[in-house]
């Protein structure tokens, strides 16, 4: 690394400056073949940092549709009169971040970008904490809802129990989680050393939510 990170210095001081350690001019050919050793790399640093960017826009826009979800929600209900769990409450939140992503689920007329989510390789899982003291119960009481089933929550109560600070109040809480394989753009066969192809992607945002806050 530390040889190619001086060749590509060398190659660029010569290139800004034409002439050899005695002054006299660079023949075209030893220019032509400067390029070409470094023209290979230049190229393979400016896919990739293509490439990270859709990357990192992908990631954002799963994070914005688990925002828009998870805010929306937090002023909604999930449980019925009876006390038990509403399931509509925890399909539309997810159904929300679906739509987020690919807006023309909702609207066939959409032309714009679409992340769509794949049944079987993606999911989208929402929960409900309810924190009261040195305890924290999970809802759905039969364990996180998944669109699709294929993942399990990031967090399970013991671990949303433990970023808990001590002593402090009851609190309800809402877990919007999206998780998504990225497949590359560019699909560039050089990169495939380098980044996986599909790339687990995982974003989520945690919400406080008054109507599971025990009483």
């Amino acid at each position: 690394m530390r040889k190619m990170k001086e060749l590509l210095k060398k190659i660029i001081l010569n290139l800004a400056n034409p002439t050899t350690s005695h002054g006299r001019q660079k023949s075209k050919g030893q220019s032509l073949v400067e390029f070409a050793i470094a023209f290979p790399i230049i190229i393979l640093l400016f896919s990739g940092v293509i490439e990270y960017g859709f990357i990192l826009n992908y990631y954002l826009s799963l994070l914005d549709a688990t925002r828009e979800s998870a805010r929306l929600y937090s002023n909604d209900d999930p449980f019925l009169t009876d006390g038990s769990d509403d399931i509509g409450f925890y399909s539309d939140a997810a159904a929300m971040v679906r739509a987020s992503l690919d807006p023309y689920v909702v609207n066939p007329s959409y032309e714009g970008r679409r992340i769509t989510l794949d049944s079987t390789l993606d999911d989208v899982i929402i929960t409900v904490y309810a924190a009261s003291g040195s305890s924290v119960v999970q809802y759905p009481t039969s364990g996180p809802h998944r669109m699709y089933g294929n993942f399990d929550s990031i967090f399970t109560a013991t671990e949303i129990q433990s970023r808990l600070v001590s002593g402090s109040p009851n609190a309800g809480i809402l877990l919007v989680e999206v998780h998504y394989n990225y497949h590359q753009v560019l699909g560039l066969p050089w990169l495939a050393p380098f980044m996986a192809d599909p790339l687990p992607l995982r974003a989520y945002t945690i919400m406080p939510l008054s109507a599971a806050e025990p009483e």
